[in-house]
């Protein structure tokens, strides 16, 4: 009779944890979610970041706030760190640098989270890279230029726990170009001014970034004004007429670029992280948010909860392969 009772007991508990979990999911969310962004204001995730914001607000019901706040610092870490290290209820999301965010878990420095244990909401947006120079003050016209140079080449960036340093990194190693990266800079948006200025010679810039700097919609050589592509990286034509990774026998690099994908902190239950995953993939989905990608040159890419977490294992994979290049250049920037 004692069994019967207990596992009739045992039986309603399972039962009731099992309404429990809509129910938890259906009361989420009771308090503003604070979308934070790991650089400052004025670059890509800045702009991005604010802009998708109230697409989560309405597709999470509009009853909350979605609330964006920059902590920068320790080239992205900062607030990856302060990330992990929340509550597991939801009330804090990011969108990651990936694979920038990856390089601290990477070359084994200490980082305060671990990119393969976040829960992983979707992508947002994917990008490719190109290299600019000034338009106006470098001594550098070419990519030939670059190759043949006998001075060591000056990269302003933001530092080594970016995408855009990454790619640096591992592009210049195959093109057996050793550059000296000037780091500090906190968004894209400060470091091509850098160029711009004569800070440096060049830096590598994402081409939804780049397209603000373009003059002309036909983006002939006139149209450069500020900054002047020289290189994209590519297997693909060219968007700005000017010679691809892929025509230098570079096929591998195609992969460098860089996937926007907001993850949550570690641990979330899965009724909270399935609500806000959908959440995800109906706001970067959602027309007027798909519109406003293609207006200002950053076309959504989205993938769901379970394809960007995969994609974060494919993209840690590709880069722990180039471990030593990667930390040998983390150290040489301090």
């Amino acid at each position: 009779m004692f069994s019967k009772i207990i596992t009739g007991a045992v039986a309603l508990s399972a039962v009731a944890m099992v309404a429990a979990v809509p129910a938890q999911a259906q009361s989420f969310p009771k308090k503003n979610i604070t979308f934070l962004i790991a650089y400052g204001p004025g670059g890509g995730f800045d702009t991005i970041t604010r802009k998708l914001a109230p697409f989560l607000k309405k597709h999470l019901g509009g009853k909350v706030n979605i609330v964006p706040k920059n902590l920068p610092g320790g080239r992205g870490k900062k607030a990856a760190a302060f990330l992990a290290k929340r509550k597991a209820d939801g009330s804090h999301i990011m969108m990651f640098n990936m694979p920038g965010h990856a390089m601290p878990n990477i070359i084994g420095e200490e980082a305060g989270y671990d990119v393969r244990k976040m829960d992983w909401l979707g992508r947002v947006a994917q990008f490719r890279y190109i290299i600019v120079v000034s338009a106006k003050k470098s001594k550098y016209q070419t990519i030939q230029d670059v190759l043949k140079a006998k001075s060591q080449i000056k990269i302003p960036i933001t530092g080594p726990g970016t995408t855009g340093y990454l790619a640096s990194a591992i592009l210049w190693n195959a093109l057996g170009v050793k550059p000296k990266y000037i780091t500090g800079y906190k968004s894209s948006s400060r470091y091509s001014l850098g160029v711009i200025r004569g800070d440096g010679d060049l830096t590598i810039l994402a081409k939804g970034s780049f397209k603000k700097y373009v003059s002309s919609k036909k983006k002939k050589q006139a149209a450069f004004k500020d900054l002047k592509p020289i290189l994209e990286i590519t297997n693909g034509k060219s968007e700005f007429g000017v010679p691809t990774t892929g025509e230098m026998g570079q096929k591998d690099l195609a992969i460098l670029g860089g996937d926007r994908i907001i993850g949550t902190t570690p641990g979330t239950p899965k009724a909270i992280k399935d609500r806000l995953a959908k959440a995800v993939w109906d706001s970067v989905n959602d027309p007027e948010f798909v519109a406003w990608g293609k207006k200002v040159g950053r076309p959504v890419a989205p993938l769901n909860s379970e394809d960007a977490t995969k994609l974060v294992g494919t993209l840690y994979s590709y880069y722990i392969q180039y471990k030593d290049v990667l930390a040998a250049s983390n150290k040489k920037t301090r």
